[in-house]
């Protein structure tokens, strides 16, 4: 199982998951296009020195990434879900994928495959995407894991 952001847009963000990717192993994929500049001092900051230590690809596109992972078992985690993702089993996808902070996935995205959500009070808009990414990160780990 591997994390794929599409379109972050806070650099502090993308540096907290490739912190993330490097302290738990989990490979994360980064796809354009970005909010930022990618050599901004907060992804270097939030990353600290882990940058060399994950395991992180970054795609042009979402065609490129497709194009690449034919076949690849896909899951989108998305507030517009109902399905909690720990009624899932995470390790069965080969990507959990993750959208922009202010939108979210797009449609002709998120439609194409499963949905999980991460529950939330009914009058909560978002969890932070380093949060999210981290909350069902930690639960595929476990779930592989007690399996």
């Amino acid at each position: 199982m591997e994390i794929v952001v599409y379109s972050p847009e806070i650099a502090g963000n993308v540096g907290a998951i490739i912190r993330l990717s490097a302290n738990s192993g989990v490979p994360v994929n980064f796809i354009k296009p970005f909010g930022f500049n990618m050599q901004e001092n907060k992804i270097r900051r939030a990353g600290l020195d882990y940058h060399d230590l994950a395991a992180a690809k970054t795609y042009e596109t979402w065609e490129e990434f497709i194009d690449i992972n034919k076949g690849a078992k896909i899951c989108s985690l998305t507030s517009k879900a109902t399905e909690p993702y720990w009624n899932s089993s995470l390790n069965m996808y080969d990507f959990l994928i993750f959208g922009p902070e202010s939108v979210g996935l797009p449609d002709d995205i998120r439609n194409k495959y499963d949905q999980l959500t991460i529950p939330m009070q009914s009058n909560s808009r978002s969890i932070n995407l380093a949060n999210s990414v981290s909350i069902v990160m930690y639960e595929a780990i476990r779930q592989h894991n007690v399996n």
